[in-house]
């Protein structure tokens, strides 16, 4: 009982942080969004500052699974391009959701006030990304598909211009959306780039 509780109450404050903000957002809300009294939010959570980072420590933990999954991509027997336009599909298309979009928003607002939560969360999702990355780039160096005598470099490139300018679209233009042409275009571009500076020629 107490854990289902506790999920739900998760629930409605990541649904209610994500849309008024951490300042906009009260206990009281969370608890009748969650159908519970605020007794059972306190005695779950010590205060409103310990939901929100239990909030970022979940979905922390949801962000390492997606980007193993995505990256795992990069293995196979596939062409490389192909391989590198799936992974960057589904990096893409997992920044640009609107809910990731809102909590990583939230999660630089909230960046000073608790510095170390925001710290696990960049380790979890910009640097595991770039970690995760290199190793398969460095994989495909060592079979003689890419020449990168720098993967953590070469990933943070990939990265960076693969993701970058969409998200900061979003992060700064709240509304903004983006075509599936427009994402497409970019993708195949990104990666066109990326391979004329460390794709090994067969």
């Amino acid at each position: 009982m107490r854990e289902r509780k506790t999920a739900e109450i998760m629930t409605a404050a990541r649904e209610l942080f994500l849309r008024d903000g951490f300042a906009g957002t009260t206990i009281e809300a969370i608890a009748a969004s969650a159908g519970v009294s605020k007794a059972t939010v306190y005695s779950n959570f010590s205060d409103k500052d310990a939901l929100f980072v239990e909030l970022l420590e979940v979905v922390t933990a949801e962000a390492g699974d997606i980007l193993r999954s995505a990256t795992a991509g990069l293995e196979g027997v596939a062409p490389v391009r192909d391989r590198f336009l799936t992974v960057a599909g589904v990096l893409v298309r997992g920044v640009l959701r609107p809910e990731v979009v809102s909590l990583r928003r939230l999660a630089i607002s909230q960046a000073v006030r608790f510095p170390e939560a925001a710290a696990r969360y960049w380790q979890a999702g910009p640097a595991a990304t770039i970690e995760l990355l290199a190793e398969r780039i460095r994989s495909l160096a060592a079979e003689g598909a890419l020449a990168a005598p720098d993967p953590a470099r070469a990933a943070t490139q990939f990265a960076y211009a693969l993701v970058g300018p969409l998200q900061d679209r979003l992060l700064l233009h709240p509304g903004h959306t983006f075509t599936d042409a427009e994402v497409e275009a970019h993708i195949e571009a990104t990666v066109d780039a990326f391979l004329r500076g460390f794709a090994v020629e067969g």
